[in-house]
Parts: structure tokens; C-alpha cells; sequence
């Protein structure tokens, strides 16, 4: 009874996967003291109720996976360590699925974190996902064993089996790496349409119009506002280009118009401390914003004197929108109090340099502007025509070379044709880049599975012909071959795919209003379809011609 517990329990020899194991300890210990020092400020009554038991949840199970290596560390030789890497790999599992969770509380609980924080979440679950599958295969090993001595008898089972642990037990990591690559190659195939879909679709919302010029007197590359007061704050209209605008590009529609402070003290106060202060929501007036929309091609708007509206970047999401528009019915200006419209917030398309880095800007009448102060400028045009990548490229110069770059405010213009072009060239050799390196690494995993099988040949044919001679039929042989070669293909195939469509839900979760304005859901999803539809069809390339071949071999 003994010996044949000892059969049942016992792994083969991984014994690479311990080697994992103090890295794996020292990253959970590391990300436990992390989780404190970072997460510590979500226990208090700002945040909801789901985003603290998620700190918690957070904390607790990095130090039960650290428990399980401690576990692991002290255990007698003679304890079977199925159970332990049973457990670790459902902790493991758990933690995946906490930090998978992270993109949906930033976009749907605006979950505050910043980058330098996310990344390292992010950086972790790269590596669990990492350690889970090296962990997976170590599993599947001892599963096999387990089925083998539960129904050996059954059938070729024993046979079958047999061959599968064979290989198994030398296999495991090559068939982690194996796993790992599939699920690297999948990733770029799926996230290649979506990165030129976002990529082309950005550029066509940030440049609506053929050339458009801006100021900033935020100065971000410093993070400091460089003017000292209200008087230094840009108002040029930019006139000096018309000479040259008026020689070489024919204009068809042109709006010069400045955004203002709400109120002059948001000036003052963001100048105080340019690094805590956020930027103010700035305000543009009613006449400059239909001028933007027929630009544009859309319909104008109306106003009562006493009302305002908003104008929303595209990719906000409409429910930030709801709650913000619920919580700001009313605003005071310096040029008088004016109520929300009863008209819906606006989300067209007119780029995205006059919001003064908000999401945000609000409509006003013309003559509450008259009393307001002058935040920034600008100058929108539309030619008649596509204007030539040499005139784009001398305008840009000529602004370049101009006595505005002097000023501590921050002066752009940005073109359209260059914009097109530059953007362009670096979408194609994006694209090309990661379908190349996709397709080499998917061709390069389905030939070493088809090689390790394809490789033992003369073992294959002597234990086949031993079957052959103990009475079983070829019917059989062949259905224990496509059986063989369904486990050695199916399972790294089969894991990669479910790893590489949670990396998609991941994405589509944690981007959902990008993609929805940059690319559209429907476009999104044809792109899809077709990349399964090439990789199925390299896989059923790669199974038949291994099958057949496997096939020849063991008949031979």
C-alpha cells in the first residue's frame, strides 16, 4: 500500500522548476513591502468599498504565497510535493487575476495610480504569468501520471501514456518555453491591429485640420510655468505667417481664437505650485467654437446669455462625463454666474490642443469672454487642397525661426501633411516589425514540436511494431498517434491561446473608449477573425504534414 502511494504521488524530475522558486520568493516578498508603502492610503473613507478589499486581497495572498515557499523550504524529502505546487499555483493563479483587475478599477472607479506604480503591477503579472505556466507543466506531468496508474489497463492506455511521460520527464521546460513564445507570438498577432488601428485613428482625431498653431504658457517640458504674470501671457494672432500662407497655400476657411481663465485667480493659483496644481478648465467663446465646427463639418450651436456648455475629448467616458456635468450645473465666471444648457456635452472631433491639458473645455457667450483673461491662443486653418510635404515642411521652418520661440511661453504648429507622413512610415515598419517577429516566432515553436516528435524515429518504430506484433491493429496505431500528437500540440497551443486572450480582454478592458473612437469595435473584431484564421491555419499546416510524416515513420 505504501509502495503504491508511492507510485501514485511521486513527480517525475523537474527539478528546474525549484530553481524558480527563491526568485519567485524574492519578487512576492518584494511586492508585499510594495503593496504596503503604495496601497496603505486606500483604507480611508475616500475611496469605495471594492478598491479597499482589493488592497487587502492585495497584501494577504503575496504573503500567503510566501508562507507556501517557507512551506516548501523546511518540508522532509518523503512529503510529496504535488499538493504544495498545487497551491502555489492556485495563489499564483489568484494574484493574476488581482492584477488583471487594476485597468478595470482605473477606467470604471477612476481608481487613483500612477504610472510608476501601474508599471510595477504590470512588470509582476508578466512574471506570474511566467512562473504559473512553468508551474502548469510541472502539474500536467504528475496528472498524466496519476490517469496512467488510475487506467493503464485500459485499452493501449498504458502504451500511450507511456510515451507521453517519457518525453515529459526531460520535456517540461522546453515545453514552458514552448508555451511562453506561442503566447509571446499570439500576443503580437492580436495586439498588431490594435496598436496601427489606435496609431491611425489618433492621428485622424488629434489633426482634424491641415495646419494648426498653439501656445502654452504651462511650459510642460519644465513642469514649471515659466511667465510670472497675467500681462506675459500669450495673445499674438500669428499674422507674420500671412505673407508666406498668402504665396504658397490656398486657404479655404481660417479661425484665429484665444480659450480664457474661468476665473483670473485659476492663473494665479496654478502658479503657485505649477507641480500640485492640476491646470485649469479653460473656457472658449461661442462664435470661435461654431467657427471650429463648420471647419470641422458639423452643425453650429446656440446658447442663451446666461448659459454654458462643454466640449469633451472624444475618448472620455460618457459616465466620467454624466458625473462631472451632475456635480457642475453652475459656474462663476469673472464675467458672471451661468447655468448648464439643456443640451447634450459636446464630443466632436476638433484635436486636442486647446484643452489646456483637462479633458474638458467649457462654452461660453461672447460676451462673458470680453471680461475674461486670455490663457492661450491659437490659429486653425483648412486649405483647398493637400498641402505638399516640401510647403509643409518650409512653414514649419519659418514658424520655427520666428521671435515667438524666444518667449518663455510654448509655441507648436503642427501639419497635417507631415503628421501623415512622419506617422505613416511609422505605422508600416511598426506593423511589419511585429507581424515578422510574430510569424517567425509561431513558425519557430511549430517546428521544434514537430522536430521532438519527428526526431525519435527509431524508437517510435520499434515500439509501434511491438504493438504490431502484440495483435493491435492499425486503426488503433493511428488513433494513438493523432492522440500523441493532439496532447504535444493541443496543450501549449491550447494554454497559449486562453494566456494570449486574457492579454486581449486586458487590453479591450483597460482601453475600451480608445479603441471604440481611434478604431471601432466592428473593424476591431474582422482584424481578429483574421489573424485566428491565419494561425489556425498554420496549425493545422503544422499537425497534418508532423502527422503524416509521424505516420510514414512508424509504419516503416
Amino acid at each position: 500500500m505504501q509502495i503504491e502511494k508511492m507510485i501514485y504521488w511521486e513527480p517525475p524530475p523537474h527539478k528546474w522548476i525549484y530553481k524558480l522558486f527563491p526568485v519567485n520568493f524574492v519578487l512576492y516578498l518584494l511586492i508585499t513591502f510594495y503593496n504596503i508603502r503604495t496601497l496603505s492610503y486606500y483604507f480611508n473613507g475616500e475611496f469605495e468599498l471594492v478598491i479597499k478589499i482589493w488592497s487587502a486581497i492585495s497584501i494577504i495572498v503575496p504573503i500567503l504565497m510566501l508562507i507556501m515557499h517557507i512551506r516548501e523550504r523546511f518540508r522532509r524529502k518523503e512529503q510529496n510535493t504535488v499538493k504544495q505546487l498545487f497551491l502555489i499555483e492556485c495563489i499564483g493563479l489568484l494574484e493574476l487575476i488581482i492584477l488583471s483587475i487594476l485597468p478595470v478599477f482605473k477606467v470604471y472607479l477612476a481608481m487613483p495610480m500612477d504610472k510608476g506604480a501601474f508599471n510595477v503591477y504590470m512588470g509582476f503579472l508578466f512574471w506570474c504569468v511566467v512562473f504559473g505556466v512553468s508551474v502548469f507543466f510541472v502539474l500536467f506531468s504528475n496528472y498524466l501520471l496519476v490517469i496512467k496508474e488510475r487506467q493503464k489497463y485500459k485499452e493501449e492506455n498504458l502504451f500511450f501514456f507511456g510515451q507521453l511521460l517519457s518525453k515529459l520527464k526531460s520535456k517540461t521546460l522546453s515545453m514552458t518555453l514552448i508555451c511562453l513564445t506561442l503566447t509571446l507570438s499570439m500576443a503580437l498577432f492580436f495586439v498588431t491591429p490594435l496598436l496601427v488601428g489606435w496609431a491611425q485613428g489618433f492621428l485622424e482625431k488629434r489633426v482634424p485640420f491641415d495646419i494648426q498653431i498653439s501656445s502654452d504658457y504651462i511650459g510642460m517640458q519644465s513642469g514649471y510655468i515659466g511667465i510670472q504674470s497675467e500681462k506675459e501671457l500669450p495673445v499674438t494672432d500669428y499674422s507674420f505667417l500671412d505673407s508666406f500662407i498668402e504665396k504658397n497655400i490656398s486657404v479655404r476657411d481660417d479661425c484665429s481664437f484665444k480659450t480664457y481663465f474661468v476665473n483670473k485667480t485659476d492663473f494665479y493659483n496654478q502658479l503657485e505650485n505649477s507641480r500640485k496644481n492640476a491646470p485649469p478648465i479653460t473656457a472658449i467663446s461661442l462664435s470661435d467654437y461654431n467657427h471650429l465646427l463648420k471647419m470641422a463639418g458639423y452643425d453650429e450651436i446656440s446658447l442663451r446669455d446666461h448659459e454654458f456648455t462643454t466640449q469633451w475629448l472624444s475618448i472620455t467616458p460618457q459616465d466620467a462625463i454624466s458625473t462631472y456635468l451632475e456635480a457642475h450645473k453652475s459656474i462663476r465666471t469673472d464675467g458672471g454666474d451661468l447655468q448648464l444648457a439643456d443640451i447634450s456635452a459636446h464630443t466632436v472631433d476638433l484635436g486636442e490642443d486647446f484643452y489646456n491639458f483637462q479633458s474638458v473645455i467649457y462654452i461660453v457667450p461672447d460676451h462673458i469672454c470680453n471680461k475674461l483673461t486670455s490663457a492661450n491662443t491659437f490659429r486653425y486653418m483648412m486649405a483647398d487642397k493637400t498641402i505638399s510635404y516640401d510647403i509643409a515642411q518650409e512653414l514649419k521652418s519659418y514658424f520655427e525661426n520666428s521671435s515667438l520661440t524666444d518667449s518663455l511661453v510654448t509655441y507648436n504648429i503642427t501639419m497635417r501633411t507631415i503628421e501623415v507622413n512622419d506617422n505613416s512610415a511609422i505605422i508600416f515598419i511598426m506593423q511589419t516589425g511585429l507581424t515578422y517577429s510574430a510569424i517567425i516566432l509561431f513558425v519557430t515553436c511549430f517546428t521544434i514540436l514537430a522536430l521532438q516528435q519527428l526526431s525519435d524515429s527509431g524508437k517510435y518504430k520499434y515500439r509501434f511494431r511491438v504493438l504490431r506484433n502484440m495483435g493491435v491493429e492499425e486503426p488503433h496505431i493511428r488513433k494513438l498517434i493523432l492522440k500523441q500528437l493532439a496532447v504535444w500540440f493541443g496543450v501549449p497551443v491550447i494554454l497559449a491561446l486562453i494566456l494570449a486572450g486574457a492579454f486581449l480582454v486586458f487590453l479591450i478592458v483597460g482601453f475600451h473608449m480608445q479603441i471604440a473612437v481611434y478604431i471601432g469595435v466592428q473593424r476591431l473584431v474582422q482584424q481578429l477573425l483574421i489573424v485566428l484564421a491565419i494561425l489556425g491555419a498554420l496549425l493545422i499546416s503544422y499537425f497534418i504534414s508532423t502527422w503524416v510524416l509521424f505516420n510514414k515513420s512508424a509504419s516503416a
